[in-house]
């Protein structure tokens, strides 16, 4: 079981793409994240492995409740049985050698969030008072890197930035030498033909970069989301509904005031979500609605049926689906143009590396040797 506790909405930053709903004052009371704690380790019993995800906003203004839930699950989870893992997303303008220490010493993952390149960072992830935040997140980015036991930088390209995802590639994996990578397309954006054109552009340059950097560095896995997770999604046989978003059954969000979500996008816009609290910690689940949350995000999208894509894409992700349709079973057009665009690639790069047995490639698809970290 998974529990993403929405510590609070105030964030150092002001990012043009945001699906959180801001509230300065919104914090999560340490009561209530206690209580959430305890509701994931019950409900993680029965399989003896659970995790817990920080959230915000940005999680680290709540650095002490955030250390203090973590102790509290930690020997809890040990004196059940349960092998815990810890989480946290975070913008990384608060990092600092003593987070970084704690992080090392709890074993977090962490989704540290960078577009790239000065430019695109600064673009769309600005302070409040509209200062760049590229020089803040990078800061203590060497150190975090080495002492983290997993990092992923997960960046967001927008109709702004698709123009610099090629550069902002290169800059996050091969100037700073993150080696897990995921550029995620905002399709909450107002795309049109030219904006998709730039896309399919960089990827085609992208595609060159990926083959050139699997043939030269023989010893060094990486993980670029945009191609090996199409290409993983066709070595397993394709997605179903609930293989990677199984809200209402494995995953739930749990808002400041105690609320309980299908996951963080609900939670995100509470009052819009109305209808989806799946309980609260005070008095757990409402096992009615979350079956019934659940059996709609187990229906066939309907405007997949038929396509030849269908398993190979991200159309089972029912929050985006619900953020950008209003429906979970309901996929955004622009979502479908992208991987249309996407996938032809990803195939014929597969094609090449499988046809020379190259060793990176072999050994991160057929070995998991390195494996993607999943984002919230």
């Amino acid at each position: 079981m998974h529990a993403i506790l929405f510590l609070t909405r105030e964030c150092t930053l002001k990012c043009s793409y945001c699906y959180v709903e801001k509230h300065e004052k919104s914090h999560m009371p340490i009561e209530v994240a206690l209580k959430a704690a305890d509701l994931v380790l019950e409900k993680s019993q029965e399989e003896k492995k659970g995790r817990i995800s920080f959230f915000g906003g940005e999680p680290f203004i709540r650095f002490d409740v955030m250390r203090e839930v973590t102790d509290y699950a930690e020997k809890k989870a040990k004196k059940l049985g349960i092998a815990l893992k810890l989480h946290v997303a975070t913008n990384g303008t608060l990092i600092t050698p003593e987070i970084i220490d704690w992080i090392a010493k709890k074993k977090l993952t962490v989704e540290l969030s960078l577009d790239g390149v000065p430019a695109a960072q600064d673009a769309n992830r600005p302070f409040n008072d509209g200062r760049g935040s590229y020089a803040a997140v990078v800061r203590h980015l060497p150190t975090l890197y080495k002492k983290a036991k997993h990092l992923v930088a997960v960046a967001v390209v927008s109709p702004a930035t698709a123009h610099r995802l090629y550069d902002s590639t290169l800059h996050v994996m091969d100037d700073l030498g993150i080696r897990n990578f995921v550029p995620v397309v905002d399709y909450t954006a107002q795309w049109d033909e030219s904006g998709l054109y730039t896309l399919k552009e960089q990827y085609e340059k992208l595609a060159e970069w990926y083959l050139e950097r699997s043939r030269k560095r023989k010893k060094e896995l990486f993980y670029y989301s945009l191609f090996d997770a199409h290409i993983a999604a066709h070595i397993k046989g394709g997605f179903r509904p609930g293989d990677f978003c199984d809200v209402g059954r494995n995953i739930f969000a749990v808002a400041e005031d105690g609320r309980i979500f299908p996951c963080v996008r609900f939670a995100g816009k509470p009052e819009r979500a109305a209808n989806y609290v799946m309980g609260h910690v005070d008095t757990g689940f409402i096992m009615k609605k979350c079956h019934e949350i659940a059996a709609e995000n187990l229906k066939p999208r309907k405007s997949c049926q038929g396509c030849s894509l269908d398993g190979r894409c991200f159309t089972y992700c029912p929050c985006l689906n619900w953020d950008t349709t209003g429906e979970m079973t309901t996929v955004p057009g622009v979502l479908c143009a992208n991987e249309s665009m996407l996938i032809p690639i990803a195939d014929r790069l597969a094609r090449e590396l499988i046809a020379e047995e190259n060793p990176v490639f072999m050994r991160k698809h057929y070995k998991k040797e390195i494996e993607p970290i999943d984002i919230v």
